[in-house]
């Protein structure tokens, strides 16, 4: 009885095993149809989409329908899949379960300051998502404590034990949670958003009167620890709440932007003109050696035009970011670019006036401004182009003014005694419909060369001779202006007229000068130049 038993459960064994590997239907990796599925058991070979894998046995059974985890990278997930699957939507395929695989564990992932406990794929794809670095920390491994982490920038009380004093340290709360990798500190706790001075940390510090500035270029109280506490605002030097927690500043100084040189507020703002700076001789604070410093050059007292002779004032002086032009001081002040000078920007920055800027010692730049506020005055200077060269042949004051694309003046006649001074380079005493009515000359003097032979003048005279007493010998002859002919130039003659001395060498000078650095003028060091050319064309004789 017993081995029929035996021998029928063997057989029935068999059977069962014979229909799992027999079996009557196919695995398909993927099917046909509208509504294609992966991984389905069907009964007809037909039903399966040929370009892929498919087998006579149950799904279970085959490689490429076996359950593991896929990680995808630009999904951020890790779940479970087969392969196929995995692999046919972009991702990376691991038979390993989730729990194994390093990348798909749970970590904290930091990015800004916010956190979330999540898997460091994830974290990679909220970096990309949102285009910043993330930092994934693998080691925080419960919630809690990853969120303990965020806002790491957030600032606070530190407090922790050191040498068995309970102290404290105003800093972020990154630097707070760093400390507690350090074995010299134990009890380290952050307390977001207090001062160290605060009671009821209990702590070594506490509030004092002294000051000093803050990366923000503010005026803030420090503690006696040296942490920064609130900004400075000498009302509340012994209010207990402004020495608890961080506080924006509520003080100000009525019409004073910025509380320039305030004695009692520290609520500096670059932007209108004041940072905090260490008091000087002079400066006035209730509390602390600090001060929201004005900007301007109030103690300048230099050059602050383009004139020479102007200087700053106890109430005109430069205004913080404003530059000017100033000529180079060997000149004396008395002409704009006397020959040897230059041109130099002047600049006024946190309240000092820097270091001349030289443009170009040939004036091919010069220093040029723009008045920036017509009602404050504020101006800007650059170094830019003379552009000069082409002055001498306008003929017209709207074509020599034209400040867009030259650098020029227009003289009028009556600058040099009401002669003309032609482009040919001749003096004319005369004038007609077509003569214009001045000159125009550069705006700021070069330094070339050729500036100097467009102003050249020769004055052609007339003369006729004579002899003394009749007497026709070498030792009788005389030469004098031939009067009678107006285009005898006898006015180019330093006495054609018994009163005026070098009336033409001088009319024609102030034209010369104003070319370039030539004429008869003084240069940097205080020597003149050398006079202009008179040409003399005898003509004629009389007896």
């Amino acid at each position: 009885m017993k081995k029929s038993l035996k021998i029928f459960s063997l057989i029935a064994l068999g059977i069962f095993l014979i229909g799992v590997v027999n079996a009557a239907g196919y695995c398909c990796e993927k099917t046909i149809g509208n509504n294609p599925a992966w991984c389905q058991y069907r009964s007809l070979q037909t039903d399966c989409n040929p370009a892929f894998q498919k087998t006579s046995a149950f799904c279970e059974a085959t490689s490429y329908c076996k359950t593991g985890t896929c990680v995808n990278q630009q999904e951020g997930t890790c779940i479970p899949s087969t392969k196929s699957v995995c692999t046919e939507n972009g991702g990376f395929w691991s038979e390993k379960s989730k729990g194994e695989l390093l990348q798909c564990k749970n970590g904290c992932c930091l990015i800004g300051n916010s956190a979330s406990f999540t898997t460091q794929v994830s974290c990679g794809r909220m970096s990309d998502v949102y285009g910043v670095e993330v930092n994934f920390q693998p080691n925080i491994n419960t919630e809690l404590s990853c969120l303990a982490n965020a806002n790491p920038s957030v600032k606070g009380a530190c407090v922790f034990t050191e040498n068995y004093v309970r102290n404290c340290k105003l800093i972020t709360k990154k630097e707070c949670n760093d400390k507690t990798k350090s074995t010299a500190f134990s009890g380290v706790e952050f307390k977001e958003g207090f001062l160290c001075s605060a009671p009821e940390l209990e702590t070594i510090c506490s509030k004092s009167e002294n000051t000093k500035c803050g990366e923000d270029d503010k005026v803030y109280f420090v503690d006696t620890c040296e942490n920064l506490a609130n900004v400075y605002d000498y009302s509340k030097v012994n209010d207990e709440n402004y020495w608890t927690k961080i506080q924006e500043p509520t003080c100000t100084t009525t019409n004073d932007a910025g509380n320039k040189d305030s004695a009692s507020c520290g609520n500096c703002d670059y932007f209108l003109g004041s940072m905090c700076k260490q008091k000087k001789i002079g400066d006035t604070t209730d509390s602390g050696g600090f001060l929201c410093k004005d900007l301007d050059c109030k103690d300048y007292r230099g050059l602050y035009s383009n004139s020479t002779t102007r200087m700053a004032t106890a109430t005109n002086y430069p205004k913080h970011g404003e530059s000017w032009c100033v000529t180079d001081e060997r000149s004396g002040g008395t002409a704009f670019f006397s020959p040897g000078s230059t041109s130099f920007v002047l600049t006024c920055y946190d309240g000092e006036v820097n270091k001349p800027s030289e443009c170009d010692a040939t004036n091919k730049e010069v220093c040029k401004e723009t008045v920036l506020n017509e009602e404050t005055g504020f101006r800007t200077a650059n170094c830019k182009s003379n552009v000069a060269g082409s002055c001498i042949i306008q003929n017209n004051s709207a074509d020599c003014l034209n400040e867009d694309i030259l650098d020029c003046q227009w003289i009028t006649g009556t600058n040099w005694n009401g002669y003309y001074y032609s482009t040919d380079g001749y003096l004319k005493n005369s004038r007609d419909s077509s003569t214009p009515d001045g000159i125009c000359v550069p705006k700021y003097q070069s330094g070339s060369t050729s500036s100097c032979l467009a102003a050249s003048a020769t004055c052609q005279v007339k003369m006729k001779k004579w002899w003394l007493n009749g007497l026709v010998n070498k030792a009788n002859e005389k030469w004098e202006c031939d009067k009678s002919k107006p285009s005898s130039n006898c006015s180019c003659l330093d006495d054609y007229d018994n009163s005026s001395i070098y009336v033409w060498e001088n009319s024609m000078n102030n034209v010369c000068t104003l070319m370039g650095d030539c004429g008869i003028k003084k240069n940097y060091i205080g020597e003149f130049g050398y006079p202009t050319k008179l040409t003399i064309i005898t003509e004629g004789t009389a007896k």
